[in-house]
């Protein structure tokens, strides 16, 4: 005896506002990936009745799980929506990460936008920290975790709403010192595209983690020699500048 699982329904394009987002959506969508989709379709014909929208019925409305992208270009094309209405028991968090890490994986923020949504307040205070400090999602893990880089078990667990914060006075310190650069240097400044670059801050975690680095005598060196910060691109050349300008901080 075989069981069905979820109804295919097809919503028709002039009953299109009944379909919304789902509040735990981590990412918005995207134009590009919207217009490719429209390309498709116009070429194809409407593929999307062998692979519906994924939804949930919530008082009135189908929230989109998996195809927003898809929804979007078949709204914009005029046509109608077919829809898989999942069960009400569906765990809706665990399928939505799964579905949008297969079909296009997601980048690190949308995991910390998705569990924010949720209420968890860790979370939340995550993406305040990237906001106001204008530091990356990968470095924010490696100092929430008082790491100087953020290996991929550290991610894992970020990924699956498992974050923590081993040391809250590092996390200030840190974050901190870092805001610190903003309009230093004079030969030439410190752009701020080289301060918000991911392998600039971890680079300045690897000089923090090492006893012998003192930041004062970097930022005076900083403010008086030259500095090639804003023409490098690897980390560890990055590092090895650094130590070059903290030596000129005298």
């Amino acid at each position: 005896m075989f069981k069905t699982v979820g109804e295919i329904k097809l919503i028709t394009y002039a009953d299109r506002d009944i379909l919304v987002p789902h509040p735990l959506q981590g990412r918005s969508a995207s134009a590009v990936n919207v217009n490719a989709i429209k390309k498709s379709l116009i070429e194809l014909g409407n593929f999307t009745i062998g692979n519906p929208i994924k939804v949930i019925y919530v008082d009135g409305k189908y929230l989109i799980i998996d195809g927003q992208h898809r929804t979007q270009g078949l709204v914009e094309l005029g046509y109608d929506i077919p829809v898989q209405v999942l069960p009400d028991d569906t765990n809706v968090s665990k399928l939505m990460i799964a579905l949008n890490s297969y079909n296009q994986p997601w980048k690190i923020p949308y995991y910390a936008k998705h569990f924010a949504s949720m209420g968890v307040k860790i979370y939340r205070d995550f993406l305040d920290h990237m906001q106001k400090y204008e530091v990356t999602a990968g470095v924010m893990i490696a100092i929430y975790n008082k790491s100087s880089q953020r290996s991929q078990p550290l991610v894992q667990e970020y990924k699956e709403g498992k974050l923590r914060i081993v040391d809250d006075k590092h996390v200030e310190f840190t974050l901190l010192r870092l805001d610190s650069l903003r309009n230093l240097g004079k030969n030439p400044p410190l752009e701020n595209n080289t301060r918000k670059k991911q392998q600039f801050q971890q680079a300045m975690l690897q000089a923090f983690e090492n006893p012998e680095f003192n930041f004062e005598k970097f930022k005076k060196g900083l403010n008086k020699t030259k500095h090639d910060l804003n023409k490098l691109a690897k980390q560890k050349d990055l590092l090895k500048e650094i130590y070059k300008i903290e030596s000129k901080g005298k």
